[in-house]
């Protein structure tokens, strides 16, 4: 692995880690969900959390499968 592999390994770990923190945030009752832009905001009722989660868990995938490409395990 060259050095650039492991910068992007790096900053791969670190989105990962994003996510899963993320992921907790979501699954977590007392949280309001919103999602928002500078002009817009909606906030998520329960049964779109579970769809936002599985967003959240095929981009993680993403970022496993990537992470691998490189040669690096979650192990």
């Amino acid at each position: 692995m060259n050095f650039r592999e492991i910068r992007k390994a790096n900053d791969l770990i670190d989105e990962l880690k994003k996510i899963d923190s993320f992921i907790i945030d979501v699954q977590s009752p007392e949280r309001t969900l919103k999602v928002c832009t500078n002009f817009n905001e909606v906030t998520l009722i329960k049964e779109h959390r579970v769809k936002v989660i599985q967003v959240l868990l095929g981009i993680r995938g993403e970022l496993a499968r990537e992470l691998k490409e490189l040669g690096v395990t979650e192990e």
